[in-house]
């Protein structure tokens, strides 16, 4: 959470403390929460960790999400209102907090990177009678696929598909709202019907040194993939014009 938001937090467990502060690229970061109360970033993780006995439990769940540039032009106010509306979608939905950190593109890689990290609590937030926070029982993200079918919940699977349907449908609202003609899908080629084959992500590692002339595995990777997909596109010309003559 610190080094996602560019801050100094405490870890009151081990008494560490993690200091982002001069982290750079961080665009907007903030805590969101289904009780509409402001909450200490600190606080909140430090709960999440006391609320866990074992070893090896999961304190945060990670969705990161890609922020089309056009929304991130100006002020970048439009892409952060973005996440923050996707965020709280989220948080309603689980009954969880949710931390946003919104990145800007790293120097070296691809300048319209903009991704925004979203740390949800696998706890549900609650308020006691003080007022104060408190993490309850396990949220639906965290319920394996027996305890989801007794319940009459999606699977896990079925459930990611729907996240995925709800970030695709409301960054295609301010797309339009906003005039931009592009579009995203959150499904996948063989769903959609396609025959062509997705890149993929490269990370700035790759790109600053495709940038500087030197092939890397998965840019030649992308490169085969885009290779057959033209192939592909030809053979389907050649095939429509023999239909045709």
């Amino acid at each position: 959470s610190a080094y996602r938001a560019g801050e100094k937090l405490e870890d009151e467990r081990t008494g560490l403390t993690h200091d982002f502060t001069r982290k750079d690229g961080v665009a907007h970061s903030e805590i969101i929460s289904n009780l509409d109360i402001e909450i200490d970033r600190g606080e909140l993780w430090n709960l999440a960790e006391k609320s866990e006995n074992r070893s090896n439990s999961r304190t945060a769940r990670e969705i990161v999400i890609n922020i089309p540039h056009e929304l991130m032009q100006g002020d970048q106010g439009t892409g952060n209102m973005l996440a923050h509306e996707f965020a709280s979608q989220l948080s309603k939905k689980y009954q969880v907090a949710v931390d946003v950190a919104v990145h800007a593109p790293d120097k070296q890689g691809d300048n319209r990177n903009f991704h925004a990290h979203l740390l949800l609590t696998t706890r549900k937030l609650e308020q006691d009678r003080h007022g104060n926070i408190k993490l309850t029982d396990k949220s639906q993200l965290e319920m394996s696929n027996t305890q989801l079918k007794q319940a009459g919940l999606l699977s896990n699977q079925d459930e990611l598909k729907e996240i995925r349907k709800a970030w695709a449908d409301l960054t295609n609202d301010y797309l339009a709202e906003h005039g931009i003609a592009e579009r995203i899908d959150h499904r996948s080629h063989k769903d959609r019907g396609l025959d062509t084959l997705p890149t993929v992500k490269m990370g700035w590692q790759a790109t600053e040194l495709e940038r500087k002339g030197i092939r890397t595995d998965v840019g030649d990777k992308n490169r085969d993939i885009k290779a057959y997909n033209a192939n592909l596109m030809q053979q389907k010309i050649l095939a429509s014009e023999i239909v045709i003559q």
